[in-house]
């Protein structure tokens, strides 16, 4: 295609002008002009400048070199990409992604284009752990780093030390991939995928328990839905399903107190009084469990989390009460007035408590 060509028809018709009148004021030959047009031919260097300025526009969008002209072009490669993320078509991904990165050789969204593309084709395209797939690894390795090395947008950056680990781990470099991990704002995330063996399984159990507490904290927002906080419980008692519930004990005498909560405000009393006698068991239990963690770190035991222990020197704490104490302190808030009056809550408020602090 004659782009610029192309261009000089389009300002000659937006001027209302025709071949010869364009030719005439030039100082060219009417042919010359018809030439540009068809693409026979394109205008001199020498003649470039008198075509812009008579035009008005830069030699940059005379030769179809135009910001705008850019941005068209990219969002036409990127509306091609995103087809392609709905069709499944990793070949023509692929191959998008070369012409883009072939156009744009500074933008490093396209650089990650390829990186990612080269790692897709790997995995979907070529037969597994032939040299094929691993040319493949090794030049998305290549791009991702360019990209880390030059790159100043951190979320590009970011987003290529991600792809960087895990083309790395599927390389068999784990370590190098582990030193890239650390550097991620997920890097726990991404070390599941660099570390063997019993390391391993140890950062995955972190990872379940850390997970189960940003759940369960998301599912407890608010303490006002029932159902939630019955999930959140249910939840618990799912992953620690032997009883051994360590810290747990905290987030299960917390829980009751919501459910009681709920169950109040429904008129559900017997319910409520019923998640009292739990919440308070549990916080006999956490201060039994928190009094040997201080002498020992006490291990969890179900199969799930049977890697990890309960150290009392890694718990923080909010306040100096003991956990006993707060339920007591609970039991004072005015949600629960509607109960002052049986006699199965008055028995609840004469419940012993350990004394002094934390």
């Amino acid at each position: 295609m004659n782009t610029i060509g192309t261009k000089i028809k389009e300002l000659r018709r937006r001027q209302d002008l025709t071949q010869e009148q364009l030719a005439d004021i030039l100082g060219v030959a009417y042919q010359t002009v018809s030439k540009w047009e068809c693409g026979t031919t394109s205008p001199d260097l020498s003649m470039i400048a008198p075509i812009a300025r008579f035009f008005k526009v830069s030699a940059d969008e005379l030769f179809g070199l135009s910001e705008s002209a850019d941005e068209a072009r990219r969002r036409e490669l990127r509306e091609r990409w995103g087809k392609t993320w709905d069709n499944g078509d990793v070949v023509e991904r692929y191959e998008i992604s070369k012409q883009a990165h072939a156009e744009f050789p500074d933008n490093f969204e396209y650089l990650i284009w390829l990186a990612d593309s080269e790692s897709n084709y790997a995995i979907h395209s070529c037969e597994r752990y032939s040299d094929e797939q691993k040319n493949h690894f090794e030049l998305s390795v290549k791009y991702y780093k360019t990209v880390i090395e030059n790159c100043n947008d951190i979320d590009l950056k970011n987003d290529a030390i991600y792809g960087l680990v895990l083309n790395l781990s599927n390389l068999g470099r784990r370590d190098e991939a582990a030193e890239y991990a650390k550097m991620h704002p997920r890097s726990d995330e991404l070390l599941n995928w660099c570390l063997t063996g019993e390391e391993a399984a140890i950062h995955r159990q972190k990872m379940i328990r850390g997970s189960l507490h940003e759940l369960i904290d998301d599912l407890e927002w608010g303490k006002s839905d029932i159902a939630s906080l019955k999930a959140a419980e249910k939840i618990i008692k799912t992953i620690i399903d032997d009883g051994n519930y360590l810290w747990e004990h905290d987030t299960l005498m917390h829980n009751y107190i919501w459910q009681a909560m709920c169950y109040t405000k429904s008129g559900e009393f017997e319910k409520a009084i019923e998640c009292f006698k739990k919440s308070y068991e549990h916080s006999l239990k956490f201060e039994e469990v928190f009094a040997r963690a201080k002498v020992k770190p006490m291990s969890y035991t179900c199969t799930i989390l049977n890697r990890l222990t309960l150290d009392s020197k890694s718990i923080c704490f909010s306040g100096t009460s003991l956990l006993p104490q707060d339920f007591k302190e609970y039991l004072s808030w005015k949600e629960f007035d509607p109960l002052r009056e049986r006699d199965d809550f008055k028995a609840l408020l004469a419940l012993e408590v350990p004394e002094g602090k934390r």
